[in-house]
């Protein structure tokens, strides 16, 4: 099917710029913001990777070795990571053994493999604790934790000392700096990665009040030494806090999170500590050996496991140090993205991929080769340049045996040992053009607030019905094949909004006074915002609760407040409400099977006549100038939209990411309505897909190079998209021409060249 309209995509610029938003005011940047800062004589110096993960002493043993490492080579590996434990290597105070990891350093030279060395800090060696007694790591409970031995840390020694353990903290450095020194020279190494995922501390990872860390008095020293800082005197300490302490000697850590800013500083110093952490380490390679580059490698902070209350890493402050930026991950909407927004302006990589994961009681999964490209193809698309699997071999020791591996334990070929040779072979070409190929900038900006998200465990104890809210709209994008990122704290406050038309801000309740006033300088300027419920409610800088809402001032600069609210649980519905409602019998069935009173959900008739569903919070609001896009009740509505300055507000009083789990329908309509208003249109302007199916392109000099498909609707599909040029499935062989409609099979995945 031909199209009528063509539309190139210098016309789609074009027509872009007449949206409603001002693209001068938001600095539409002329390069990629994607695009990593290298500059030209570097540019060979950071390669697309592949490979594995191969030695965590101890195992795999010396006699695996060799034969490992041919059969890595025949799978076309580039690259292997060996791992540098504190206790296996310094296993006595005046001593280092390094022979291992020598005669595999020399190994990898033989095979023409670059290597990795990750050095492992959480493995405490016995002597560290016979000499400082004081150094474990003490629980809000009291508990002490001993140095013991988990599935992913064989030997010993987890989770390590305190980090503000003065003693401690110059063990770790001789420990760094004997290590670096004595592997610079191996022609071999290629990267230090100084930091396997780091986290506070392992048996805390799920929140729980009384099982954080660390209480010892070295802590609290220090965290008091932070409070100085950041509140400069004790006056100011007590009027945020809403206390009355006569001496800094007074001021007690956190117990719990019942008066909010507290808690927020308690976990905001535990987050610092593992940056200046994470600084030492990295500092301390760029000293020693300056010839090699440097990362550490974290999981994403997305709250679920990863979070900035128990696990306390600041992706976004982590990846400024590194020169390349790297994670543990999987594919997805939220893994890929929160990587490569914290890692703006860096090379990203996945250096530790989970896709064989299992244990002694869940074997791992059968994967074949459309599996493998359902995992790999998207995050190359959305901008990772490499991979490396954990682990070539599977374990054998501890729980996480016999599970991991790319191949069998006797080391023959798995199902997806062939599945990744094919795509190696396929994508292997490549390489060179997909390192220096990006996906073009976002105009979507999603606020990750690390302090919201930590006010909001104070609330709830979890991170539930946050991490569904917050989802939920990368979901929706990510599906729609709209290009997006995430915006920290400090991102909005000093001005990196480039390009961003759309600031959508998820349950943002709690909120600095900096932060209220650049997103207001950002609408006044002509962006498009969408925000939930209670925006700005609690004031961060004060320490209070607002006493109007939006607060922080944005409901006087806006004209628009909260004028009554409660909790989704206390809504009253009259049965015959529901007569009045202009809807579907399928959805006046789901109105009558979900109940009209006290529940999570609840429905807001939109002007369209259409049902959006709201969740956990509800509000009334009033807006002098504005328009009314939904109801609950008939007197004021809960959705309006208003102009503000050049810009254009979507204020929504209730959570409409969380409600979109009850169905997305209506919320579309309000997520289209903003997009809309901003003049963003989705990848290559396709149309047609329905449902789970994602369209990437990937552009070199702001020229289409490549792009990505793929389907998981579970049904076939037909789209159009916007094209210069012919493409062809690298795996498929499918060809997609211009002004040609394409079928997509269900569970179809697919990197595509330009022909």
């Amino acid at each position: 099917m031909i199209m009528n309209t063509k539309y190139g995509r210098r016309d789609f610029l074009k027509i872009s710029s007449m949206a409603t938003v001002s693209i001068g005011m938001l600095g539409m940047p002329g390069k990629m913001f994607i695009y990593p800062q290298i500059d030209n004589t570097e540019k060979d110096k950071y390669p697309f990777i592949f490979g594995a993960q191969y030695y965590r002493a101890p195992t795999p043993e010396p006699e695996c070795w060799e034969n490992d490492f041919t059969k890595m080579k025949k799978l076309g590996f580039t690259d292997v990571k060996f791992w540098v434990q504190w206790r296996w290597s310094h296993n006595s105070g005046d001593e280092f053994y390094f022979e291992d990891l020598d005669k595999l350093m020399d190994l990898a030279l033989a095979f023409k493999f670059r290597v990795t060395l990750n050095i492992i800090f959480d493995v405490a060696p016995l002597w560290l604790y016979e000499k400082y007694p004081d150094a474990k790591q003490i629980m809000n409970n009291g508990r002490i934790i001993q140095p013991y031995v988990v599935g992913h840390r064989q030997i010993g020694g987890h989770p390590g000392p305190c980090y503000n353990h003065p003693g401690a903290l110059e063990e770790r450095k001789k420990f760094m700096e004997a290590t670096v020194s004595h592997f610079k020279r191996y022609p071999a190494l290629a990267m230090w990665d100084v930091w396997n995922e780091p986290e506070l501390s392992f048996p805390q990872r799920t929140p729980d009040i009384d099982r954080m860390v660390c209480y010892c008095p070295f802590c609290q020293q220090k965290f008091i030494q932070w409070l100085k800082t950041k509140y400069a005197n004790l006056k100011h300490l007590n009027r945020v806090w809403g206390r009355c302490y006569e001496t800094w000697e007074q001021v007690e850590v956190p117990r719990n999170v019942e008066t909010f800013t507290d808690f927020i500083d308690w976990r905001e110093f535990n987050i610092d500590t593992m940056t200046a952490e994470a600084k030492w380490r990295l500092d301390t390679v760029k000293q020693i050996d300056p010839d090699h580059i440097h990362y550490l490698h974290v999981v994403p902070d997305t709250l679920q496991p990863f979070n900035p209350v128990s696990t306390c890493a600041n992706d976004f402050e982590l990846a400024k140090m590194c020169d390349v930026f790297a994670a543990t991950m999987n594919s997805g909407p939220i893994f890929p993205v929160q990587v490569v927004s914290a890692g703006v302006g860096k090379i990203c990589y996945n250096v530790e991929s989970h896709i064989n994961g299992g244990n002694t009681n869940m074997y791992q999964s059968i994967l074949g080769l459309d599996d493998v490209l359902q995992e790999y193809i998207p995050q190359i698309a959305l901008g990772i340049k490499g991979f490396m699997f954990w682990q070539f071999r599977p374990e054998i020791l501890g729980m996480e045996s016999p599970a991991w591996g790319l191949v069998n334990l006797d080391g023959s070929d798995r199902p997806v040992t062939k599945a990744i040779k094919t795509m190696w072979k396929k994508l292997s070409p490549y390489r060179g053009e997909l390192l220096k190929c990006f996906p073009l900038p976002a105009q979507i900006g999603i606020l990750k607030s690390r302090k919201n998200e930590i006010f909001q465990f104070c609330t709830n104890h979890n991170f539930d019905s946050l991490a569904s809210d917050f989802n939920a709209f990368a979901e929706s994008c990510y599906w729609r094949s709209y290009n997006y990122r995430f915006i920290s704290e400090e991102m909005l406050e000093s001005g990196e909004m480039e390009g961003i038309r759309l600031l959508i801000v998820p349950s943002g309740y709690y909120m600095t006074e900096p932060v209220a006033l650049k997103i207001d300088e950002w609408v006044q300027g002509g962006g498009i915002l969408l925000t939930e419920a209670h925006l700005a409610a609690y004031n961060g800088t004060t320490g209070r609760h607002n006493r109007t809402v939006p607060g922080n001032g944005l409901a006087q600069k806006w004209g628009i407040s909260e004028v009554d609210a409660t909790s989704s649980y206390r809504l009253k519905l009259d049965k015959n409400e529901l007569l009045k409602l202009n809807v579907s019998e399928d959805t006046k069935k789901l109105l009558n099977d979900v109940g009209v009173s006290g529940a999570k959900y609840f429905p807001i008739r939109l002007k369209s006549g259409n049902i959006l569903w709201g969740a956990e919070r509800y509000a009334k609001i009033q807006a002098s100038n504005a328009e009314s896009l939904g109801s609950f009740h008939p007197d004021f509505p809960c959705l309006v939209e208003k102009e503000v300055g050049k810009g254009v507000v979507v204020y929504c009083g209730t959570n409409i990411g969380e409600g979109s789990r009850k169905d997305k329908r209506g919320f579309f309509e309000i997520l289209d309505l903003s997009l809309t208003k901003a003049g963003i249109r989705p990848n290559l302007n396709v149309s047609g897909a329905t449902g789970n199916l994602r369209v990437d392109s990937l552009y070199q000099d702001n020229s289409l190079q490549f792009l990505a498909i793929r389907n998981t609707s579970g049904k076939n599909q037909e789209i159009s998209m916007e094209l210069d040029y012919s493409f062809k499935g690298i795996f498929s062989g499918i060809e997609i021409n211009p002004m040609m409609n394409t079928k997509i099979p269900d569970s179809f995945c697919d990197l595509f060249c330009k022909i």
